[in-house]
């Protein structure tokens, strides 16, 4: 699905790859938008998704199809690394640290749309990715587990991501995103004038809180002493994180 405004990017591959269909589409679309109507044109039993500025392993879908097939896993996501550089793995840590690369495979609150993969008809019958929000993982994710399905993230099923803002750009898109998370939530939970209140004054303890998964997760990971590295940035950003979504809550806005 190619949606760019400078014409037919990916015709090229398409000629090139017999299996590889493609579809240039006359408007720009969100990635979510793009994503929904690729899979309903889509063939195949399952989809697998990531963004245009990663590359993947070599045994990226045959891990999982293993998962899928041979061990019943339903919805899986991927591990997610970085490029080499202190400031790209800083923010990848900010951005990723919840799917990294490395440690064991576990059931998970919520998977990536940059490294998900699910059968085609189920994500149909969910609707698809919300495409209303940046958050549209999550909120599948939220309906896929009101479902009773378990989300399986497998860090061997790797992507990289090609991803380093510069600083101002970066703290912009985390603002950004805690916004967009705070608009979801208010839209799917109906949160009242006084829940909103509490979330807005419980900041700087969601800060923490998300602080301290970080760290969690980058251990169990294997990648603690890169996370201690990052630690400033990461909390810089998790910071502009809570603080649009802090501003979202208090303007009350869906």
């Amino acid at each position: 699905m190619d949606s760019t405004p400078t014409g037919p990017a990916g015709e090229d591959v398409a000629k090139r790859h017999d299996r590889t269909r493609w579809y240039h589409h006359p408007e720009r679309l969100g990635a979510h938008a793009a994503r929904n109507l690729a899979a309903g044109m889509a063939e195949g039993r399952y989809l697998a998704f990531m963004d245009p500025d990663m590359t993947a392993e070599p045994d990226w879908l045959e891990r999982f199809r293993r998962a899928m097939e041979q061990e019943g896993r339903v919805v899986v996501g991927g591990g997610v690394d970085s490029p080499p550089g202190y400031w790209a793995r800083a923010v990848h840590l900010t951005k990723y640290g919840w799917w990294l690369s490395g440690g064991r495979a576990k059931v998970h609150s919520q998977l990536p749309s940059g490294n998900f993969c699910l059968p085609r008809a189920l994500f149909l019958e969910m609707g698809g990715f919300p495409d209303r929000y940046w958050e549209g993982d999550t909120e599948l994710s939220y309906r896929l587990r009101g479902r009773g399905l378990e989300l399986w993230h497998l860090p061997e099923a790797r992507t990289t991501h090609y991803d380093a803002p510069p600083l101002r750009g970066f703290l912009r898109e985390r603002w950004q995103r805690g916004v967009d998370t705070a608009q979801a939530r208010m839209t799917r939970s109906g949160w009242s004038g006084v829940h909103r209140a509490l979330r807005v004054g419980a900041s700087p303890v969601t800060w923490g809180l998300m602080m301290a998964r970080s760290a969690r997760l980058a251990i169990e990971a294997g990648w603690g002493g890169r996370w201690l590295g990052a630690a400033p940035v990461i909390g810089v950003g998790l910071a502009a994180w809570v603080a649009g979504e802090a501003r979202a809550l208090a303007a009350g806005r869906r």
